[in-house]
């Protein structure tokens, strides 16, 4: 009972060192000022490309990367706020895609 009431005590603080909860991803706006929340933001992939999409109203800067199958790499260009854009594998098939806000 007591050790129940102890790891009940500790909080989230102590869960995050733990590991059980993750922190929402921060951006950078246009200001330099950090977003609680961040951009609302979706991503996806085909054979051959990669594609991001943010919802969120602002003036942030973004990319999407992707890795590709056969070593290669790609990254679309930079777009600011709510828009879709795509990366594209010039060498084999999209194994990863990511979001980097700049």
């Amino acid at each position: 009972m007591r050790f129940r009431t102890a790891v009940a005590g500790l909080g989230i603080g102590a869960a995050l060192a733990l590991g059980g909860l993750s922190a929402p991803a921060q951006a950078a706006g246009q200001d330099g000022a950090s977003s609680a929340l961040g951009p609302s933001c979706t991503k996806g992939k085909n054979l051959t490309n990669g594609w991001g999409k943010c919802t969120t109203r602002g003036n942030y800067k973004w990319r999407v990367n992707v890795d590709c199958t056969l070593g290669g790499s790609g990254s679309s260009s930079v777009v600011t706020g709510p828009t879709r854009t795509n990366a594209y594998c010039g060498w084999g098939n999209v194994e990863y895609v990511s979001i980097e806000f700049l």
